[in-house]
């Protein structure tokens, strides 16, 4: 059995207000253009949780109760992206990142077309902590769904480190919610009994169908010069890409010729290095200086 959202009646408010569509109205309101990506635009329907709206395709979503979920996340056992997040959260010196929000690159990624920023640095230069500032950002729009992962070659395990763990993560950012499971992925679950593991061929095309239902995503991936198959991401994502706007950090990498249409360069950014005198004096205002020992004469 699947399920469909049922429409709370004060959505109908919401699309009169978002469309202007009232007979009894002729005047009817533009959409707001300065909202990232524009996503109202390209929605077909807007679901309200906790007074909020949040931005859906009409799906059917396969009828799993919450507890229900855990038995695909203990088949997929996808990689943890947000132990690299909150890490980077709490190494965040407060004002440190708040740039990025009003750089040009970065309105002009949010509010045009599907498309790519890569924002590079040198090593130590806090692109980590800035793409913890970029999903805060993201994250405050109830209408926006954001994803992001963490390329991290610490991990023992090495599946931060390759496509296969990416697509891992995304189909369970993606495909899993408290309304239940996309049907895509449960299709997969069920191809594959809950015990065999899905190749990365089926994990590319149930993402890409799960994505397909879905209105734009923003991604932000971090690290990318600490994946070791850049290539192959990239070709699983330009299945995505219609819908899909990517916030990439990295060293300097050649892979930027991978279609990136806004670019940001730590080194030559002021705001870059007022972010570091920040740090810097936060750390030498919190030091605790030891005591010299006395010595005493015997």
């Amino acid at each position: 059995m699947y399920k469909i959202w049922s429409r709370d009646p004060r959505e109908q408010q919401l699309d009169e207000l978002l469309t202007g569509d009232r007979g009894d109205q002729q005047d009817k309101p533009q959409l707001n253009a300065d909202r990232p990506g524009s996503m109202f635009a390209n929605s077909s329907h807007l679901k309200f949780v906790n007074s909020q709206f949040l931005v859906a395709n009409s799906i059917h979503y396969h009828t799993w109760n919450t507890n229900d979920v855990s038995p695909i996340q203990n088949w997929l056992k996808a990689p943890d992206p947000s132990t690299n997040f909150v890490a980077a959260c709490d190494k965040r010196t407060p004002g440190t990142g708040d740039w990025i929000c009003s750089h040009s690159q970065y309105t002009q990624w949010c509010r045009g077309k599907p498309g790519i920023l890569w924002i590079q640095g040198k090593v130590g230069s806090g692109k980590t902590v800035l793409s913890a500032a970029i999903i805060e950002d993201l994250q405050i729009n109830p209408a926006v769904m954001c994803c992001y992962y963490y390329f991290d070659n610490r991990d023992n395990l090495k599946m931060k480190t390759n496509a296969r763990g990416l697509l891992q993560s995304l189909l369970l950012q993606m495909a899993t919610r408290t309304e239940g499971v996309h049907p895509a992925l449960h299709e997969l679950y069920t191809k594959c009994k809950g015990v065999m593991k899905p190749t990365t061929k089926d994990l590319s095309a149930t993402l890409a169908a799960v994505a397909k239902d879905l209105s734009p995503v923003f991604l932000v991936l971090d690290a990318m010069d600490e994946c070791s198959e850049t290539i192959d991401v990239f070709k699983h994502l330009a299945h995505l890409k219609k819908n899909l706007y990517i916030a990439v950090t990295s060293r300097y990498l050649a892979e930027t010729s991978y279609e990136a249409s806004w670019h940001i360069h730590l080194d030559d950014t002021e705001s870059f290095r007022r972010d570091v005198a920040r740090y810097l004096q936060d750390k030498l205002s919190h030091r605790k200086l030891k005591p010299r020992a006395v010595q005493r004469n015997s």
